[in-house]
């Protein structure tokens, strides 16, 4: 089953969302020694002046845990919807707390987050119907839940997560490294992928490790450019499959 561009904007959006709160959870549990997007890494210190130290902990691993499902792809599933209360409960503590564009930025989270569910609705289903249901039709990206790569890169994560509170920088940002490599590996070496679609998502999985090994602000030209790359092979990628498909229905003889 070839991948469509839906399918491969889905894949990308796992990638996006699995770093963001991976990291952001690895983070905050070495107290600021890990690169991440949305913070804050301050959360444990914050919220532990009003006794809520293992609260914001608590916060912490569940972000890694559900950043981590959506890497593996053979549960990003899972991870989706166990994203969906966080994504909400995120979105109302900026809101109550009038962080200026924060909750803007969560909001988008929360769409993305929306979107990786509708795509596979079919498996709600049974939610809704009191009839017995049979199991729902493969999608294009199912071919990357089986193998090797998946549960390796989950046993990296737990790795990571199992080093991060000793905050040894040089330890978590190895073993974060060596996640981020094998979610490369998970995507990129089951056939399905075109040229252009694997040159994305190792800039994608560039840009994961460049965060890693560095500050936001030292970097923040080459993760421009990097993104700035994504964004247009993406589009070159929609143009020649759209193109492609086109072509090929104009090829179908029409019946007498």
């Amino acid at each position: 089953m070839a991948l469509r561009n839906k399918d491969f904007l889905v894949l990308l959006i796992r990638l996006f969302l699995g770093y963001v709160f991976f990291s952001a959870g690895i983070c905050k549990l070495t107290h600021g020694n890990f690169g991440q997007l949305i913070g804050p890494p301050w959360l444990e210190e914050r919220l532990a002046q009003y006794g809520l130290g293992l609260f914001a902990q608590v916060v912490a691993v569940s972000q890694v845990v559900c950043g981590a499902l959506l890497f593996s792809q053979r549960f990003s599933t899972l991870g989706a919807v166990m994203l969906v209360p966080m994504n909400l409960a995120i979105l109302a503590v900026t809101i109550s707390q009038n962080w200026t564009g924060t909750p803007y930025v969560n909001a988008v989270f929360l769409l993305l987050n929306g979107l990786l569910l509708a795509y596979e609705h079919q498996k709600f289903k049974f939610l809704f119907s009191a009839a017995p249901m049979s199991a729902p039709a493969a999608t294009a990206l199912d071919r990357y839940r089986a193998g090797f790569w998946p549960w390796a890169m989950l046993a990296a994560a737990l790795v990571t997560l199992a080093v991060a509170p000793f905050n040894v920088q040089v330890l978590t940002n190895t073993a974060g490294l060596i996640t981020f490599a094998l979610v490369g590996a998970a995507v990129l070496l089951p056939a399905g992928l075109n040229k252009w679609e694997k040159v994305m998502v190792a800039q994608a999985v560039g840009n994961m490790c460049l965060m890693t090994l560095a500050f936001i602000s030292a970097i923040l030209p080459i993760l421009a450019v990097n993104t700035l790359v994504i964004l247009l092979l993406l589009l070159v990628n929609v143009w020649l499959r759209s193109r492609r498909t086109t072509q090929a229905r104009s090829s179908i003889p029409l019946s007498a």
